[in-house]
C-alpha cells in the first residue's frame, strides 16, 4: 500500500470517529432540537425548489444566507427555517 493510500485510509478512520463522537455527543446533549425526518429537505431539494444551481446553494451557505442542519457531512433544512433565511436576506438585500 502507498503512503497515500495509508494517509487516505487514516484520514477516512479520522472522519468516521469524530462524526461518530458528534453524533454521541448531540445526543447526550439535553437541549438537543428534535427533528422529524420527514420535514427536513435535503441540500438537492432546496436546489430544485430555489431554481438555483448548486454552485449558487454553495455560496449561499458560505456566505450565510442558507444555515444549514448538519448531520455528518449531509446539509438538511426545515421548510420554515428555509423560508425565514430567504426572508431575511431579500429584506436586506442579499439576495
Amino acid at each position: 500500500m502507498s503512503q497515500l493510500d495509508e494517509i487516505v485510509q487514516l484520514l477516512r478512520q479520522i472522519n468516521d470517529r469524530l462524526s461518530c463522537t458528534a453524533h454521541h455527543l448531540l445526543a447526550k446533549t439535553e437541549h438537543t432540537a428534535v427533528w422529524n425526518v420527514d420535514e427536513l429537505m435535503t441540500r438537492m431539494a432546496v436546489v430544485s425548489r430555489l431554481g438555483i444551481s448548486e454552485r449558487t446553494y454553495n455560496r449561499w451557505v458560505k456566505s450565510g444566507i442558507l444555515k444549514p442542519i448538519c448531520l455528518g457531512n449531509k446539509h438538511y433544512y426545515r421548510e420554515q427555517d428555509l423560508t425565514d433565511a430567504l426572508r431575511r436576506s431579500v429584506n436586506r438585500g442579499m439576495i
